[in-house]
C-alpha cells in the first residue's frame, strides 16, 4: 500500500502542475508549453549496451510523459535531446556544451562516471543539473554539488562482491580493472570489504586495446596464487566494460585461468557482447557471476516497463535503462516545479521530488549526496542450453529496511 500511495503522490504532483499551466493566459502557456530535458548517454563507445538501452528506455518514457499530457487535455510537450559521449569524455564535455547552448538546464547523464566527474565543473559552472543513471564511483558521492545519481554507489557493490566471495570460500582474489574513476573506486571498495588477500591488481588504460600483456600477468599472478591454496579459493575481480570479450578471448588460451572463480560487475552485468559463442563458453567454465542494480521485485510495473523496452531493443535491458524511464519523469517533474534556469531551486526540486516519487525502479529517495539510498543487488551469469546462451539471475542481495542485507541464490 505505501508503494502505490508514493506512486500516486508523484502522480498528483505532475497532474496539479500540468493542470496549473492551463490556467494561465494564452501568451505565457505558449511560452511555458515545450519542456527540452537533455541526455548524455553512451550510444557509441564501451559501455553503448547501457547506452543503447537508456536511449531506447528514453524514448518510451518520452512517448508515456506526452500521452500522460495530452489524457490531461494539456498542451504540454516533453522533448528530450540525446547525445552521444561515445563514453569519452572529452566527447561529453563537448556535448554538454553544445546543450548548453540550446537552453537545456537539466540533463540525463552521463552514465559513466569518468565522464560525469569530467563534466561536472562545467555543469556546476553554467547551472546545469545532472541526472545520472549508471554512474556508481564512490569518488562522486559528494554533497551539495550538481550531480544526482539514481543508482546507489559502489561502495555498497564493492561490500556485494565481497559477500559472494566469503559465501563461496574465496580466499585469495586478484583485480584486473580500468584506471580510471569507476574502475579504480570499485576494486577499491571490494578490497575494503574483503576478508581475504587481495593481491597486488593489474590496471589497465581505459583506451587499452590489446590486452595481451595484462592477461599473461594475469595467469602469472594465478599460477602464483594456486600454488600456495586451492584453486577454488581464488578468484579474478573484473572491473571492466565491453573489453571484457577481448579479455576472455585472451584468457581461454590460459588453462590456469579457466580453472579459478572469475566474478564480474556492472560494467558486464546483462551485456550482449558476452553472449558471443566466442567468449560465452569461457563465462560459463568460470561461472562468472555480476552484480547490477536491482529492481524491487514487488513493483509490477518494473515488469511492464521492462517487457515493453525488451521489445524495442530485441533483448533484456540493463536495470540502468528502467532508471533512465524514470529519469525522465522525474526531470519533467523538476522542471515543472523549479524557477527557470535556477540551479539551486531546481536542487531543491530535485531533491524533494525524489523523496516522494515511486517509479518503475521502486522509491528514488536520494540520501545526503545525491544518490539513491534503497538498493537491491541482482547477480547474473551466463548459462548455454543447447549452443545458445543467455544471461539468467543467479542471485540476488536484497536489503529489506532496517535489516542487514541477505544473499539469496535462485534455484
Amino acid at each position: 500500500m505505501k508503494k502505490i500511495t508514493g506512486f500516486l503522490i508523484a502522480i498528483l504532483i505532475l497532474s496539479t502542475l500540468g493542470m496549473g499551466c492551463t490556467e494561465s493566459t494564452e501568451e505565457s502557456t505558449t511560452e511555458s508549453a515545450d519542456i527540452t530535458i537533455g541526455a548524455l548517454l553512451p550510444v557509441t563507445g564501451d559501455i553503448a549496451s547501457i547506452g543503447v538501452a537508456s536511449q531506447t528506455a528514453l524514448e518510451i518514457s518520452n512517448k508515456d510523459i506526452n500521452n500522460y499530457f495530452s489524457g490531461l487535455g494539456s498542451d504540454k510537450h516533453v522533448e528530450v535531446i540525446i547525445r552521444d559521449t561515445e563514453d569519452n569524455p572529452a566527447k561529453a564535455l563537448e556535448q554538454i556544451k553544445a546543450l548548453d547552448e540550446m537552453g537545456i538546464k537539466i540533463v540525463i547523464g552521463p552514465q559513466s562516471s569518468n565522464n560525469a566527474e569530467v563534466v561536472l565543473d562545467y555543469a556546476e559552472n553554467n547551472g546545469i543539473v545532472l541526472l545520472s543513471t549508471a554512474s556508481t564511483a564512490p569518488s562522486l558521492a559528494v554533497a551539495d554539488d550538481n550531480l544526482f545519481r539514481l543508482v546507489p554507489d559502489d561502495s555498497n557493490q564493492g561490500m556485494v562482491l565481497a559477500t559472494m566471495m566469503k559465501e563461496e570460500k574465496v580466499d585469495t582474489v586478484i583485480p584486473i580493472y580500468r584506471n580510471d574513476t569507476w574502475g579504480n573506486g570499485l576494486s577499491e571498495e571490494t578490497a575494503k570489504h574483503f576478508d581475504g588477500t587481495v593481491m597486488e591488481g593489474i590496471s589497465y588504460d581505459s583506451v587499452t586495446k590489446d590486452f595481451s600483456a595484462e592477461v599473461e600477468a594475469l595467469n602469472e599472478k594465478v599460477i602464483s596464487a594456486t600454488s600456495d591454496s586451492n584453486e577454488d579459493s581464488v578468484a579474478v575481480l573484473l572491473c571492466s566494460y565491453e573489453e571484457v570479450t577481448e579479455i576472455f578471448s585472451l584468457a581461454e588460451e590460459y588453462p590456469a585461468l579457466s580453472n579459478v572463480k572469475w566474478y564480474g560487475s556492472d560494467g558486464v552485468a546483462l551485456n550482449e557482447k558476452l553472449l558471443e559463442e566466442e567468449v560465452a563458453g569461457f563465462a560459463v567454465k568460470t561461472n562468472l557471476r555480476a552484480p547490477i542494480y536491482g529492481y524491487e521485485e514487488e513493483n509490477d510495473r518494473y515488469q511492464v516497463i521492462e517487457s515493453r523496452i525488451e521489445e524495442e531493443l530485441g533483448r533484456a535491458p540493463e536495470t540502468y535503462a528502467l532508471a533512465a524511464y524514470d529519469a525522465l519523469w522525474l526531470a519533467t517533474f523538476v522542471d515543472l516545479d523549479a524557477v527557470p534556469e535556477n540551479d539551486e531551486s531546481t536542487k531543491l526540486a530535485m531533491n524533494t521530488l525524489s523523496d516522494t516519487y515511486f517509479g518503475v525502479t521502486g522509491w528514488t529517495k536520494l540520501d545526503e549526496n545525491g544518490d539513491r539510498v534503497h538498493w537491491d543487488y541482482d547477480i547474473w551469469a551466463i548459462s548455454e542450453n543447447n549452443g545458445n546462451y543467455e544471461w539468467k539471475r543467479d542471485a540476488r542481495y536484497q536489503v529489506d529496511p532496517g535489516e542487514e542485507g541477505e544473499l539469496m541464490y535462485v534455484e
